[in-house]
C-alpha cells in the first residue's frame, strides 16, 4: 500500500511543479527522484534504474527517434511544407472536419513515441483558420494521432503483446480492437468534430481533378511517411529511416542552410520530457510488492475483472507507456486456466484499458509535446477531456460484456 502512495505523492509534484513554470521534462525527473527517493530504492536498484535509462539500447534508439522527429516538425513548419500539405489535402478530401481528422491519423502511421509533435503544426494551422481554442486543437490532434494506433500490427504494444501471449492470433485481436476504434472515432467526432462549421476554411475550388492534387499530396507529405514504407517493406529500423525524410524534405526545400537550420531546430524539452518517463517507469518496476499482490487479485473469479481494468488503467496512467501495463498484466493471464476464447477476450481488454491509461496520462508524451508546441498547460486540457473518457470506459465496458456473449 505505501508504494501506491508513493507512486501518488510524487505524481502530485508534476502539476505544482508546472504551476512554477519549472519544464515539463525536469519535472518528470524531479517525480522520478522522489518516487525512488520515498519509495526507498537503495544503490544497487538507483543504479539499474539508471542504466536501463540511459544504456538501454532500443531507448537510445527511441531517443534518437524523437529528436529526429522533434527537428522533422519544426522544419516543416519553417519551410512552410504545412501550408502545401493543408492545400492539397484540402483539394483531394474537401471536408474540412475529415481533413482535421485525416491529417493527424496519417502521422499516426509513424508508431514512435511522441508522433503527434509532427501533425501540431498542421491541426495548428487549420485549427486557427477555423478560430479553434488551443486546447480543442490539442485534443483533436490526439485523439485522432492515436486512432490507428491499435490495429497497427508493427506497433510496440503488439509486439510486446504478441511475444508474451503467443497462442492468441494477432488479427482476431486486431479485429476486436477495431470494433472499439470505430466507436472512439465516432465519439471523438461527435465531441470535438461536428461542433466545427465546415464552412470556415477558404473555399477551394471542386471542379480541379482529384488525381493531380492526390500526387502532389503525396508528394509533399514524404517527409512524414518514408521511413514507415521503409519500415513495412525492408524493416529498416526508424531511426535510420528518419534519414529518407530528411532527404525528401531537402529535395523539396533545398536551401543551403538546411544543416545549420536541423540543428537549431533541436529541441532538449522533448528528449529530457521522454527519458523522464522512462526514469519514472524504471522506478516503478522495483516496487515489487505491487506485482505481488496483482498475482493474488488474478487468482479469484470475483476479482479478475476488476484487477484487469484497475492495474491496466493505473499503470498506463502511471507511466504513461502502455508495453508497461501490457508487461505487468499478461504474464499472469496466460497463467490461468481458462480457455484460449476467454484469453482472447481477457487481452483485448487490457490492450483497451492500457491504451486509455496511457491516453489519458500526464506524461503521455503526445500530449506533452502538443501541449509544448501549442504553449498551453498539460493540465488544461482535461477540464475539456472528461467527456471522452468517459465515454470510453462506457464502451470499453459494453464492448466487453458483448464480446463476453459471443466469445464463450
Amino acid at each position: 500500500m505505501w508504494e501506491f502512495l508513493v507512486v501518488i505523492i510524487s505524481f502530485m509534484s508534476i502539476p505544482i511543479l508546472s504551476k512554477k513554470n519549472v519544464p515539463i521534462g525536469v519535472a518528470l525527473c524531479i517525480c522520478a527522484a522522489l518516487m525512488g527517493l520515498l519509495g526507498g530504492l537503495n544503490f544497487l536498484a538507483i543504479k539499474d534504474v539508471l542504466s536501463s535509462t540511459f544504456l538501454d539500447i532500443a531507448k537510445v534508439q527511441r531517443y534518437l527517434i524523437i529528436v529526429e522527429i522533434g527537428i522533422l516538425g519544426a522544419l516543416l513548419k519553417k519551410y512552410n511544407l504545412i501550408d502545401d500539405v493543408i492545400k492539397y489535402t484540402v483539394k483531394v478530401i474537401k471536408n474540412k472536419r475529415i481533413i482535421l481528422a485525416c491529417i493527424p491519423a496519417l502521422i499516426g502511421l509513424l508508431s514512435v513515441p511522441g508522433g503527434a509533435i509532427m501533425s501540431v503544426p498542421f491541426v495548428d494551422k487549420l485549427g486557427g483558420e477555423s478560430g479553434l481554442s488551443p486546447n480543442h486543437k490539442a485534443i483533436i490532434n490526439l485523439v485522432y494521432r492515436h486512432i490507428v494506433m491499435p490495429v497497427l500490427p508493427y506497433d510496440t504494444s503488439f509486439l510486446v503483446l504478441t511475444s508474451l501471449v503467443p497462442q492468441i492470433s494477432l488479427y482476431k485481436l486486431i479485429g476486436l480492437n477495431g470494433i472499439f476504434i470505430v466507436l472512439y472515432g465516432a465519439l471523438g467526432y461527435y465531441l470535438y468534430l461536428r461542433p466545427i462549421d465546415n464552412d470556415t476554411f477558404p473555399n477551394n475550388p471542386n471542379t480541379e481533378p482529384i488525381l493531380p492534387n492526390l500526387l502532389k499530396l503525396l508528394l509533399y507529405t514524404a517527409p512524414v511517411y518514408l521511413a514507415v514504407i521503409l519500415n513495412v517493406l525492408f524493416n529498416i529500423p526508424f531511426y535510420i529511416g528518419m534519414i529518407a525524410n530528411f532527404v525528401m524534405l531537402y529535395i523539396l526545400r533545398p536551401t543551403k542552410t538546411f544543416l545549420l537550420d536541423m540543428v537549431q531546430s533541436f529541441n532538449v524539452k522533448i528528449l529530457l520530457a521522454l527519458v523522464g518517463v522512462y526514469l519514472i517507469q524504471g522506478v516503478i518496476e522495483k516496487f515489487d510488492s505491487i506485482s505481488a499482490l496483482f498475482s493474488l487479485i488474478f487468482n479469484s473469479p470475483q476479482t479478475i475483472l476488476l484487477g484487469i481494468a484497475f492495474i491496466s488503467l493505473f499503470f498506463g496512467l502511471t507511466t504513461g507507456f502502455q508495453p508497461t501495463a501490457l508487461g505487468i498484466v499478461l504474464p499472469i493471464l496466460v497463467t490461468l486456466p481458462i480457455t484460449n476464447n476467454r484469453l482472447l477476450i481477457y487481452c483485448h481488454f487490457t490492450y483497451v484499458l492500457s491504451f486509455m491509461g496511457y491516453y489519458f496520462s500526464p506524461l503521455h508524451l503526445c500530449q506533452l509535446f502538443t501541449c509544448e508546441y501549442l504553449e498551453i498547460p498539460a493540465v488544461g486540457i482535461y477540464k475539456d477531456y472528461w467527456k471522452f473518457f468517459l465515454g470510453l470506459a462506457v464502451i470499453a465496458i459494453a464492448n466487453y460484456f458483448l464480446l463476453s456473449l459471443w466469445l464463450k
